[in-house]
């Protein structure tokens, strides 16, 4: 019998497969500040659209915490959860597997 954990791994898998969410985790977690969403967008360099929707996407699964100020204009701020911080190791380790074997995929 197959473990239930698998089918939370392959989500997991499928959400940080989805373009440039990986990006945002990795320079959220090398800044460990919040960070507005304009910084992101221009470290990340990706549409408006694209990183409105992996925020979001990162938000609605408990990785990253919005908080708005009533500013003018509102400020928003991004951060990571503790889950995340959790999760940074691991994200960091496989990119420094990657660049250590030179490894290419297809």
């Amino acid at each position: 019998m197959c473990d239930p954990a698998f089918a939370r791994v392959d989500k997991l898998l499928n959400l940080l497969n989805r373009s440039k969410l990986l990006h945002i985790l990795f320079i959220l977690n090398l800044k460990q500040e919040p960070m507005r969403f304009s910084d992101i967008k221009r470290i990340v360099d990706s549409s408006s659209t694209t990183v409105t929707r992996r925020l979001g996407e990162l938000e609605e699964n408990g990785l990253v915490l919005r908080k708005s100020y009533s500013t003018v204009p509102v400020s928003v701020y991004y951060e990571l959860t503790k889950e995340a911080n959790n999760l940074a190791p691991t994200i960091q380790s496989m990119y420094d597997w990657v660049v250590e074997h030179d490894m290419e995929f297809i």
